[in-house]
């Protein structure tokens, strides 16, 4: 007898609510999507879930790499899987709060599509000058007053247009009224050989991507996104602090499931990840990232996402931001 697709949620549900010691067995596999190539922060996020959660979501958990698209590869990907909570996928918040204002043509939707049940770690944005800015620019506002008198010096690397990343150096460009310029890569790897060579004169990006580069003593970190100094930085002021308030931004990142899967399997898939995020191997893994175990129930997830979907829509409107595709 086939088993239709609401039979096989309700199927599903039963099995993974059920208490540990009234479950015979759990599912043979399960996967999780990754947008991003081998070797990436996420990609280690996937994989210490997957190590994490077998045994408990599936005898195996595989993680399958779906990149390219910006993304939308592996949200595909989870879109057509089943909705029985035994795929799931990590991904930016920004798909639920900022691509739907940055693609014309979004092939999802943000809020039925896919379902967030928990966070995995926060991360803040950075900005940083290159060897190219003379070393007496010390703080944001050093660096605006420099690049008035150096127009050319306004351009800063991006790892990719229609980001936070790109709009929150443009919020201070318009208070400012100084012009920056920003300058698209392949991610963040891509653009340090043009900044270290002075080609570019500063970036932004992940906090996390420019924390190795410091030690060394080749870029200068100006300001940070988050409401308060980052304990890794504490010697770079945040935007607020340094009068560009609306460039605070704090960016996480998710294990989403199929939009469809039942309320009880996201809440329990929900308690998996969050005692993952909890263990000492994940922390210790996510330490050496600099990244900080964060979860978060699935109504305190989408919560995040609906906000940030009501600002980031007016912080694309008021940049001018026109969608590419």
């Amino acid at each position: 007898m086939r088993t239709n697709r609401r039979q096989a949620i309700a199927i599903a549900a039963s099995v993974l609510a059920a208490p540990a010691t009234v479950r015979a067995k759990v599912a043979p596999m399960a996967k999780i999507f990754c947008p991003f190539a081998a070797g990436a922060t996420v990609d280690m996020v996937c994989r210490q879930l997957a190590e994490q959660l077998r045994g408990k979501l599936a005898d195996t958990v595989i993680v399958e790499n779906r990149t390219g698209a910006a993304g939308l590869l592996a949200i595909d990907a989870l879109v057509r899987a089943p909705a029985d909570g035994l795929t799931l996928m990590v991904h930016g918040g920004a798909i639920q709060s900022v691509f739907p204002h940055t693609m014309r043509k979004l092939p999802y939707d943000p809020f039925e599509d896919v379902a967030p049940v928990s966070t995995t770690h926060q991360l803040e944005y950075a900005f940083a000058v290159g060897p190219g800015v003379p070393v007496s620019v010390k703080t944001l506002n050093d660096f605006l007053s420099w690049v008035r008198l150096n127009p050319k010096g306004g351009a800063f690397a991006t790892p990719g247009s229609g980001t936070p990343l790109h709009f929150v150096p443009m919020l201070v460009s318009q208070a400012s009224k100084v012009e920056l310029v920003p300058v698209h890569y392949r991610g963040s790897a891509a653009a340090m050989p043009d900044l270290l060579g002075g080609q570019v004169s500063a970036i932004s990006t992940a906090l996390s991507d420019l924390v190795p580069f410091l030690g060394e003593g080749k870029l200068r970190m100006l300001a940070t996104s988050g409401p308060r100094r980052n304990p890794l930085t504490p010697g770079a002021a945040t935007y607020a602090e340094q009068g560009f308030p609306d460039a605070t931004a704090v960016a996480y990142n998710a294990v989403f499931v199929h939009g469809q899967t039942a309320p009880a399997v996201q809440e329990q898939i929900s308690a998996m990840v969050r005692e993952a995020l909890a263990t000492e191997a994940v922390r210790t893994a996510f330490s050496k990232a600099y990244i900080v175990p964060s979860g978060s129930t699935p109504a305190e997830t989408l919560k995040a996402g609906r906000e940030g979907y009501t600002r980031w829509g007016g912080i694309v409107k008021a940049v001018g931001y026109v969608p590419e595709n």
